[in-house]
């Protein structure tokens, strides 16, 4: 049965979908990948059999604007009732509460903020040698085999956040704190030489990863 598409204040009938900033297709699609990230199968069943459920989160999450900690409170809510969820354990719905909470804020911020202009390139070589063009302008060096280069190393290889403790196991850096230390000289050190602030993007307990504004490459 066609369901009746909901009228506006003028009477014109509009598809649900479109009636909010933050549509139900955006939801869905965020909802499948982070299942899949915290290891939850069938992701398209679950999602079908809580269709109305869905809506009404797409409703909620945009309400909340870019309030993360409200959006993954909510998300912890909300799918802890979803059905097809019920079988698992608390800490697989807190993985990916936390994982969709981070994929929805980003979409969110991503639409509430204008096009932006071209992202910096910027060039890591084998020899610890980070640069933009013009190279003679922009440039700064970190030894090979330091625990700063090899933190860099490490985000370089992921799109997503590293956990902390990833990157002490990775790194040899010793605690937390340590790992904080050596993302802050990092980021002072590339603001001051090549001029592009906020060269690696933290967020809470998720841990650390490369800007996505800006371009790494091997040189």
């Amino acid at each position: 049965m066609k369901k009746i598409k909901p009228a506006t204040s003028t009477g014109r009938k509009v598809g649900i979908e479109s009636r909010y900033f933050f549509s139900i297709v955006d939801t869905k699609k965020i909802l499948r990948s982070s299942m899949k990230s915290a290891g939850i199968p069938e992701a398209d069943k679950v999602i079908q059999k809580n269709e109305s459920a869905i809506v009404d989160l797409t409703k909620e999450i945009v309400e909340t604007k870019h309030e993360v900690k409200s959006i993954r409170v909510l998300l912890e809510r909300r799918t802890s009732k979803f059905e097809g969820l019920t079988e698992y354990d608390q800490h697989f719905i807190k993985t990916f509460a936390k994982q969709a909470a981070i994929s929805l804020a980003e979409t969110l911020t991503k639409k509430a903020v204008a096009p932006a202009g071209p992202k910096p390139i910027i060039y890591l070589s084998f020899d610890g040698d980070i640069y933009r063009e013009p190279k003679s302008q922009y440039h700064c060096r970190i030894e090979t085999s330091s625990r700063r280069m090899m933190l860099i190393r490490t985000l370089m290889t992921s799109k997503k956040y590293v956990p902390t403790r990833t990157l002490i196991e990775i790194t040899g850096l010793a605690t937390p704190k340590s790992v904080r230390s050596a993302v802050y000289e990092i980021k002072q050190l590339v603001e001051k030489r090549l001029k592009v602030p906020n060269f690696i993007d933290g967020w809470q307990d998720s841990g650390y990863r490369i800007n996505p504004d800006i371009i790494l490459k091997k040189a």
